[in-house]
């Protein structure tokens, strides 16, 4: 990995507020009916993004960008055991070294921009931060993930493109009248190599997004014809589509509800740093820890099926009829109720400073499958929230066919579904299935657990 930059610049006059209106993030109570039930969820109005994964052809690296995100830096000091329970005033923020708040990701940015494509948003997004022109026609689109499922349910556009210098416009660097401070990271095949299918005993680990681990792994494993991978498993006819979905309706909205309820809790950050003043909005969430699981004697992926009303109006304000509308402007009604529905890995939260090993292991016996903690190997860490929420993921893998059946926590909006391997190629190939580490998980055991049988 070379970078331009590897000093962290100081940072300085941090302060945070709790009463704020940001166009970035609006929190609030959504009450909706499902199945003649009446129901209500927390719900975070965001924006949808693009990301992409850039090859440079003679230099023979992928192109990453490297950047300060607060809301990693807050969520990491927050969490030191000396800050623990302390107000945000209380705490030093100024001491520590803001090397904790640097990410390495793909080039991305919000679709932010009233009248462009997903795929234009990428073009400009290449030439801000990269200093690269890419036409928008030249970008291969790889998929569509849902981020954000639990609370905002948007989506994200994932692309690929090559360049070279005879394409280089500038030094890329980000917007700077938005404050942006962007260092171009070059990451050789080997680097890669490592974190899209890390050594036997050994896991992934990135200090970004999950889509950074899953882009690297489709190109290793996908689009190379010369690797072993998805590429030499010819896709069948399999589609998933919802089972038994309930439709969703009398959705209503309010931003008057108690913030504590959910979890939900808004910070408008101000710092200073390389001589820029900047303001950032933050929602920090909590860490989590998920797991692939597998039956290796049926040969079988388990996913979950889950509702989440959320991602049924992220969806819905996605729709090209609904841009600039308002909640209240959309019809919901007339949506088709298959969209509130993901596959998604078993997840459960960590609490501070416990071992997420132990909080697998709960959420997998709650599905009805009881493990040793020794049965679940770390493969892969990374940072879902590098943008509001800062939050850490652990990924393991298991292995359900060793495991004791036990009494299963039943859920009405949680179903099991298993997935034949050989039908792993056709899934991947679906949009908006699930989060990027479904798609992540599909990759694993189509590469590693077939060729490689590491579990």
């Amino acid at each position: 990995m070379t970078s331009s930059s590897s000093s962290s610049p100081k940072i300085s006059d941090v302060s945070y507020i709790s009463e704020f209106v940001s166009k970035y993030q609006k929190g609030m109570e959504m009450s909706f009916v499902i199945d003649g039930k009446p129901r209500v969820c927390e719900f975070n109005q965001k924006m949808g993004s693009v990301a992409i994964l850039l090859f440079h052809k003679e230099r023979n690296q992928f192109l990453l960008v490297r950047q300060f995100r607060p809301a990693i830096f807050t969520s990491h000091i927050a969490n030191l055991p000396e800050n623990h329970g302390k107000e945000f005033s209380d705490i030093e923020w100024t001491s520590y070294d803001t090397e904790v708040g640097f990410t390495i990701e793909l080039c991305a940015g919000l679709i932010d921009k009233d009248g462009l494509t997903p795929r234009e948003i990428a073009s400009e997004e290449i030439s801000e931060e990269c200093g690269y022109r890419v036409d928008s026609d030249d970008l291969i689109h790889i998929v569509t993930f849902i981020v954000g499922a639990h609370q905002s349910g948007n989506s994200q556009h994932l692309f690929y493109a090559e360049i070279d210098e005879t394409m280089k416009i500038s030094e890329g660097g980000g917007n700077i009248l938005d404050g942006e401070v962007i260092t171009k990271v070059f990451y050789s095949l080997e680097d890669a190599m490592r974190i899209a299918r890390p050594g036997r005993g050994e896991h992934a680990e990135v200090k970004g997004p999950p889509g950074v681990i899953f882009a690297f792994q489709w190109w290793f494993f996908i689009l190379d014809p010369t690797k072993k991978g998805l590429i030499a498993r010819p896709p069948t006819d399999y589609e998933w589509k919802p089972y038994n979905p309930k439709p969703i309706h009398s959705i209503e909205f309010s931003t008057d509800f108690d913030k504590k309820k959910y979890g939900f809790n808004p910070k408008r950050m101000t710092f200073t740093m390389n001589g820029i003043t900047r303001n950032w909005d933050l929602a920090l969430c909590p860490n989590t820890t998920t797991c692939i699981l597998v039956d290796m004697a049926k040969k079988h992926l388990v996913l979950l099926q889950k509702m989440r009303a959320p991602v049924f109006i992220g969806r819905s304000r996605a729709m090209p009829e609904n841009t600039g509308k308002s909640l209240e402007e959309i019809q919901f009604w007339k949506y088709d109720a298959n969209m509130a529905y993901t596959l998604e890995l078993v997840v459960n939260r960590v609490p501070d400073y416990e071992d997420p090993r132990k909080f697998v292991r709960i959420a997998v016996k709650q599905l009805g499958y009881d493990l040793p903690e020794d049965s679940f190997h770390l493969q892969a860490k990374c940072i879902p929230g590098i943008g509001q929420s800062g939050d850490t993921q652990f990924i393991y893998t298991a292995d359900v066919s060793k495991a004791r059946v036990c009494e299963k926590e039943e859920d009405e909006d949680v179903e099991e579904i298993r997935i034949p391997f050989n039908d792993l190629a056709s899934l991947y190939k679906q949009h908006l299935v699930g989060p990027p580490n479904t798609y992540y998980a599909i990759g694993f055991v189509l590469d590693q657990v077939l060729d490689r049988d590491v579990l």
